[in-house]
């Protein structure tokens, strides 16, 4: 739908925008950013290379634009997975952790977190810096709030974090990015999360 004179509806342009997102993510996950070219998207999209660049002049521009989706998607899911926790402090940690270690290990995510590393000199930190992680904010918030009722020892909030992650997620994300399958089944993540979590409280509890 357009207006008189041709201009079409904001929610128009936003569809548009949103398709080109997600062929975007489909092509750069599948191919990698060097292989991907701006002429790729334009022809899996259907759309006219004007409409594209309109919106995205680069492809650098387009890849930020497809990080940025995963990224809103991503804090999107993690909301409506945490309203759904009424358990107690640790109860919502515990669900946190297993959250993190399911989204570190969606393929997609692994697959810009491969063009991320590989063509760090060409991207550089421009998909990198976004300053607002209400992820890590309620991580933060739920580990301060474990140490004032006592369930954990007090200490640098920011190294108990970087424990917690290091424990639940960086081992399985860097077999992920390395292609392997390990734990790319939910009993192998279940599996692979009691112990990590078990590691954690071990490493974090009062002593």
């Amino acid at each position: 739908m357009t207006r008189k004179g041709g201009r079409p509806y904001k929610s128009d342009s936003q569809t548009k925008s949103q398709h080109i997102i997600e062929t975007a993510s489909r092509l750069f996950a599948r191919q990698g950013y060097a292989a991907t070219s701006v002429e790729q998207v334009v022809a899996a999209c259907g759309v006219g290379k004007d409409t594209v660049y309109r919106r995205f002049p680069s492809k650098l521009a387009l890849f930020e634009g497809v990080v940025e989706h995963a990224r809103l998607r991503t804090q999107a899911h993690f909301q409506t997975t945490m309203a759904a926790q009424t358990g107690d402090v640790m109860e919502q940690l515990r669900a946190v952790a297993r959250w993190l270690l399911t989204v570190n290990l969606d393929p997609t995510l692994i697959a810009f977190k491969r063009i991320a590393f590989s063509e760090a000199l060409v991207i550089g930190q421009s998909v990198a810096n976004k300053t607002d992680d209400p992820i890590m904010d309620r991580l933060l918030g739920l580990l301060r709030e474990a140490q004032k009722t006592g369930e954990l020892a007090r200490g640098d909030i920011l190294f108990l974090a970087a424990h917690l992650l290091n424990c639940i997620a960086i081992g399985p994300t860097i077999e992920a990015m390395l292609g392997r399958t390990t734990y790319a089944s939910t009993r192998a993540q279940n599996a692979y999360f009691e112990k990590a979590w078990t590691l954690f409280l071990n490493g974090a509890r009062p002593r």
